[in-house]
C-alpha cells in the first residue's frame, strides 16, 4: 500500500520529469530549424531582427503548449506559429504606415489653415520640401502617386491608366509617401531611397 507522502512524491517526479522532454525536444527543434525559420521569416518581414524576435516568440509559444505532441507536428506548429505572428506584425505595420501616411497630409492641411503667421510659414516650407521630394522621385512612380493622392482616383483607376497592376500602385504609392516622409525627417536623398525598396 502507497501512503500519501509517496504518492505525493510520485505526484512531483511526474510533473518534474513532463516537461524535461519536452524542452529537449524544443531544444532539438530549434538546433535543426532555426536557420530555415530565420531565413523564412525575414523573406517576410524583410528584417533579420523582427525574424529573429518572431522566432523567438514562437518557440516560447510552443514551449507554453500543455501536450507538445510529436516533433513532426511541433515542427509544423512552430513555422504556423511563426508565420501568424509575422503576418499580426505585417498588418500593424501596414496600419502604422498609413495613420503615418495620413498625418504627412493632414498635418500640412491643418497647419495651412491656421491663423498662427508662425505655423502658416512652417506648412509654406515644409509644402515646398514636400513638393521637391515629389519631384525626386522616378518618373514612374511620382506619376502614379499624383493620380492616386492628388487626383483621387482608385487604385483600379490608376492601375489601367499606367498599364501597371493594382499591387504596383500600391508599392509605388508607399515608395512616395514613405521617401517623402524620410526627406521631411531629415534625411537626405541618399540616405532616404536604400530605406525603401521599389
Amino acid at each position: 500500500m502507497v501512503n500519501a507522502d509517496e504518492a505525493s512524491q510520485g505526484d512531483a517526479a511526474e510533473n518534474t520529469a513532463g516537461p524535461q522532454p519536452h524542452a529537449e525536444t524544443i531544444a532539438h527543434l530549434f538546433h535543426e530549424h532555426n536557420r530555415a525559420l530565420v531565413g523564412y521569416l525575414r523573406a517576410r518581414l524583410r528584417s533579420e531582427q523582427e525574424a529573429k524576435e518572431v522566432a523567438q516568440e514562437a518557440y516560447v509559444r510552443l514551449l507554453q503548449l500543455q501536450k507538445p505532441g510529436t516533433p513532426g507536428l511541433l515542427r509544423a506548429y512552430l513555422f504556423k506559429t511563426a508565420t501568424n505572428i509575422a503576418t499580426d506584425r505585417l498588418r500593424h505595420r501596414r496600419v502604422r504606415q498609413r495613420a503615418e501616411q495620413a498625418e504627412l497630409f493632414e498635418g500640412l492641411s491643418a497647419s495651412n489653415h491656421s491663423n498662427d503667421p508662425a505655423d502658416q510659414l512652417l506648412a509654406r516650407e515644409r509644402t515646398e520640401q514636400l513638393r521637391r521630394s515629389l519631384e525626386e522621385l522616378p518618373a514612374k512612380c511620382r506619376q502614379i502617386f499624383h493620380m492616386h493622392r492628388l487626383e483621387g482616383l482608385d487604385q483600379r483607376a490608376v492601375a489601367d491608366r499606367a498599364g501597371v497592376s493594382e499591387r504596383m500602385v500600391r508599392r509605388y504609392v508607399t515608395y512616395a509617401l514613405v521617401y517623402c516622409r524620410l526627406r521631411l525627417d531629415g534625411l537626405s536623398a541618399e540616405q532616404a531611397r536604400p530605406e525603401v525598396e521599389l
